[in-house]
C-alpha cells in the first residue's frame, strides 16, 4: 500500500509539471513546429541524462511507446497554437476514455467501478469545459488537438505492454524521432529570441522530468489510474496561461475544470485509504 501512496503522489506532481507546459509554449515567439523539433530534443537530451548507462532492449511495444510519444508532442503543441492551451490539454485528457476501453482488451486489466463514476465525472466536467471553449481557434487546431487523447493512450498502453527493457526508452528514442521528424520544417526558420530559446529548452527538460516521474508512477497503477490522476494538469495549465499571457477562462470553463478537479481529488484520495490496496483493487507491479 505503501507503495501505492508514493505513486499517487508522484503522478500528482508530475501532473504540476506537466501543467507548465501550455504556458512555455504560449510564451514561446517561435512556429510551433520548430518549437516541437526542439523541445524534444532537449527532452531527449535530458532523458539521455538518465538513461545514459541503461541498455536499449528494442521491442514493439517501445517503438510503439516512441511513436506514440512522437505524435502527441507535434498533436499537442501545435494544437496548443491554433486553439487555446485549455483545449489542448483538455482534449489530452480524453485518454482516460481510449483507456478505459483497451485497457481490458489488450492489457487484461480490471477497471473498477470507482474508476468508471470518476471518469464519468471527469468526461462531464470535460464536456462543459469544451462546449464553453468552442469557436475559440482554427478547426485545424480542433482536428488536430484530438489526437492529443489518442496519442497519450497509446503511450500508455504501449507502456503498460512493455515486459523488458527500460521505460524511460521510450521517451529518448520517441524524443529524437520527433527531432528529426521536425528538422525539414525547423531549417530556414530565424531563430527565435534569447527568452525564447531558454524557455524551450526548459520546456523540453521540465517534460521529460514529468516522464520520468510518471513512467516511475505507473509501476505500482492501472492502465486507466495512470492516465486518469494526472488530470489535474488541465486545471492548473489555463491558471498558468491565464497568469502569464492573459488568455482568460471563462467561468463556465472553471465551473468545468472544477468538476474534473474535484473528482480526481477524491478518487486519489480513495486510493490513498488504507482499505485501498489491498484484495479489492490490489497493486499493479511491472517490471
Amino acid at each position: 500500500m505503501e507503495a501505492k501512496k508514493k505513486s499517487v503522489l508522484l503522478m500528482l506532481v508530475t501532473a504540476f509539471l506537466w501543467s507548465l507546459a501550455g504556458v512555455f509554449i504560449k510564451v514561446i515567439r517561435w512556429e510551433p513546429i520548430p518549437i516541437v523539433c526542439i523541445r524534444c530534443l532537449a527532452a531527449a537530451a535530458t532523458m539521455w541524462v538518465f538513461t545514459r548507462k541503461k541498455k536499449v532492449i528494442w521491442s514493439l511495444p517501445l517503438v510503439g511507446a516512441a511513436v506514440s510519444y512522437a505524435a502527441f508532442n507535434y498533436c499537442y503543441v501545435v494544437s496548443t497554437v491554433l486553439t487555446t492551451s485549455a483545449n489542448a490539454v483538455m482534449m489530452e485528457y480524453a485518454a482516460p476514455v481510449y483507456v478505459a476501453l483497451l485497457s481490458g482488451i489488450l492489457l487484461k486489466e480490471k477497471v473498477h467501478k470507482a474508476d468508471w463514476i470518476c471518469l464519468a465525472a471527469v468526461l462531464s466536467g470535460m464536456l462543459l469545459f469544451l462546449a464553453d471553449q468552442l469557436g475559440e481557434g482554427s478547426i485545424l487546431g480542433y482536428v488536430i488537438s484530438i489526437g492529443n487523447g489518442i496519442s497519450f493512450a497509446c503511450f500508455n498502453i504501449f507502456l503498460r505492454m512493455m515486459k523488458e527493457g527500460h521505460k524511460e526508452h521510450s521517451v529518448f528514442l520517441g524524443g529524437f524521432l520527433g527531432f528529426f521528424v521536425g528538422i525539414p520544417f525547423t531549417v530556414g526558420h530565424k531563430l527565435p529570441d534569447s527568452t525564447s530559446m531558454i524557455v524551450l529548452l526548459a520546456a523540453g527538460a521540465v517534460m521529460s522530468i514529468g516522464y520520468l516521474l510518471f513512467i516511475k508512477a505507473s509501476q505500482n497503477l492501472t492502465a486507466i489510474q495512470s492516465v486518469m490522476l494526472p488530470v489535474i494538469d488541465p486545471v492548473l495549465n489555463p491558471i498558468w496561461v491565464w497568469l502569464a499571457v492573459r488568455e482568460v477562462p471563462s467561468a463556465v470553463s472553471l465551473c468545468g475544470a472544477s468538476i474534473v478537479l474535484a473528482a480526481v481529488t477524491v478518487r486519489s484520495l480513495v486510493m490513498l485509504h488504507p482499505k485501498e490496496g489491498g484484495s479489492k483493487e490490489g497493486n499493479v507491479q511491472e517490471g
